[in-house]
């Protein structure tokens, strides 16, 4: 399968402007997230344009949150939307998934609220998970109804744990939910990391696997289930789109989880990007199928 090629420009684009021998799995980890950080905000997006943003700090579980908010129009938003960045567990923020978030609330007509949450390696499970919890339950608390909840990567780990737990507690769940490009299950070994897990379409099998070390930390010859979700009961979850970059190592996971969920009785829609390698959505400068592929998230998430 080849690439597209606005998205192969702007992955070429992105790797013009590493480092030599950049590597972030020999490296400090802070030193690591902050290239990594520097490398994301090549996709910064200038024709993304929120009617007004504004960013605050909440209360955490293991200290303040950076939290923002997206407004799409002037006047009340028609409703919220969660959004959980990835990163691995170990990069990113909502400086480097604000292109993704601002087109969202454009697309959506609601406010998007993003978030940062503590990271691995040095906060490993479940420290993002509990922030997550936290923000959401400060998003209950907004008078804007009960949001939807998107998330990519290992944001959409992160949102379908977030789920699972809000149904074991019996609290309140989101209306709908958006998983793009989801990593549920460590160890895994499929024909979509066999096919493009060598490096050349992005995330490789390798490093995917160093991200799940990171963050299982000491859970990582057992993982929880609201770590690894894949082996999760699904049962009572709202219905979920499940995005899959066709040239992705997580692709067939992704269509595991969606039959999982099909299996649980959970009302599931997919979309398969053609040509479109892991975290392709902050390409939205960059990709035409990018911001398609945003539009088709704020198309689920408000049915």
């Amino acid at each position: 399968m080849s690439i597209d090629p606005e998205i192969q420009a702007a992955r070429l684009l992105q790797a013009s402007q590493a480092p030599p021998g950049f590597d972030i799995t020999r490296m400090d980890p802070a030193v690591a997230r902050a290239g990594m950080n520097r490398l994301a905000m090549v996709f910064t997006d200038p024709g993304a344009v929120a009617d007004r943003v504004e960013t605050l700090t909440v209360p955490g579980p293991g200290g303040p949150l950076r939290v923002r908010l997206y407004h799409p129009a002037p006047g009340p938003a028609a409703g919220a939307i969660l959004f959980v960045h990835g990163g691995g567990w170990f990069a990113c923020d909502v400086d480097t998934h604000d292109p993704v978030m601002r087109r969202l609330a454009l697309a959506s007509g609601r406010a998007v609220i993003g978030f940062d949450y503590r990271l691995a390696p040095e906060h490993p499970f479940p420290a993002a998970l509990d922030d997550t919890r936290a923000v959401w339950d400060w998003v209950l608390g907004l008078g804007m109804g009960v949001p939807a909840l998107a998330g990519d990567s290992a944001g959409a780990n992160l949102a379908l744990a977030l789920m699972l737990s809000q149904r074991d507690a019996g609290s309140t769940l989101p209306t709908t939910a958006a998983l793009a490009y989801g990593c549920y299950a460590p160890g895994l070994d499929t024909g979509s990391q066999r096919r493009f897990g060598d490096g050349s379409y992005g995330l490789s099998t390798v490093r995917m696997h160093w991200y799940w070390r990171q963050y299982l930390g000491a859970l990582a010859d057992a993982p929880p289930v609201l770590a690894a979700p894949l082996g999760a009961d699904m049962q009572g979850l709202p219905p979920c789109f499940i995005g899959i970059a066709e040239c992705d190592v997580l692709a067939d996971e992704n269509r595991m989880m969606a039959e999982r969920m099909r299996a649980a009785g959970v009302r599931v829609q997919t979309v398969t990007w053609p040509g479109a390698t892991h975290g392709f959505l902050q390409m939205t400068a960059h990709a035409p199928l990018a911001r398609a592929a945003v539009l088709d998230v704020a198309r689920a998430l408000t049915v």
